[in-house]
């Protein structure tokens, strides 16, 4: 009998172990798995971490270029030869550093030379700068843009007599192109909406007599008022 029950005994031992031994060898098994999980998913945060590193430092980078190019462009100043005078704006290159980089760049280049200020409205403002505008076909003014748009920078700049701020089309996710307007009157609903990025400082009076032309039923002037060129002076 007592031989019968060592017996029983061993084998209850002998099952036990086996089935603890499967268990442990299961669970060890998991938990490489677990532990092989962890070491991929701290990869992908390594290289995750590695990339946002680069980036910021990219963008510490454009940063600090896009300051030096601000403080540079603070001393410039665009004159605005048309046939009815000059106008000499001042730009705003801490507030729309991207919208005076191109105005400056496309006038240094020649883009706005012979375009015309196509739309007029007194006491609203007069805007130009449409390559359109060059042809002989006037149907067409207004619905020309560069090839490139650029990233809305709007500012807490208001739109009073003599700010200069660039057009766009009513969908706001769409950049803006090379069409600009000045100011004639005070429209407190744009601002926020368009980027300001200068201001009159002589010439007032130019644009003054800009917005009197008389003009269609399409604001646009009888006769042309052409931007002979845009001349960038210190």
């Amino acid at each position: 009998m007592k031989k019968l029950h060592w017996t029983l005994l061993s084998l209850f031992i002998l099952f036990f172990a086996c089935g603890t031994n499967e268990k442990l060898e299961e669970l060890e098994s998991e938990n490489q798995e677990m532990l092989q999980k962890l070491e991929m998913e701290k990869s992908e945060i390594l290289k995750k971490m590695e990339k946002l590193n680069a980036d910021l430092a990219f963008y510490e980078k454009a940063d600090i270029k896009l300051n030096f190019l601000s403080a540079k462009m603070k001393n410039l100043k665009a004159r605005i030869v048309t046939n009815h005078g000059d106008i000499e704006v001042s730009f705003l290159p801490y507030k729309a550093p991207i919208h005076c980089f191109a105005f400056i760049e496309r006038s240094l280049n020649g883009f706005y030379d012979n375009t015309t200020f196509h739309r007029v409205m007194a006491d609203f403002m007069i805007q130009g700068g449409d390559p359109n505008s060059k042809d002989k076909d006037p149907n067409n003014d207004g619905m020309g843009a560069p090839l490139l748009a650029i990233p809305h920078e709007f500012n807490t700049t208001k739109h009073v007599p003599g700010v200069l701020s660039m057009a766009r089309v009513s969908d706001t996710r769409m950049g803006a192109g090379s069409q600009f307007f000045i100011m004639h009157g005070t429209k407190s609903h744009l601002d926020g909406q368009y980027t300001a990025f200068g201001k009159v400082l002589k010439g007032m009076e130019v644009v003054d007599a800009i917005a009197q032309v008389e003009t269609n039923e399409r604001n646009r002037p009888l006769k042309p008022v052409v931007i002979k060129t845009i001349e960038i002076i210190q």
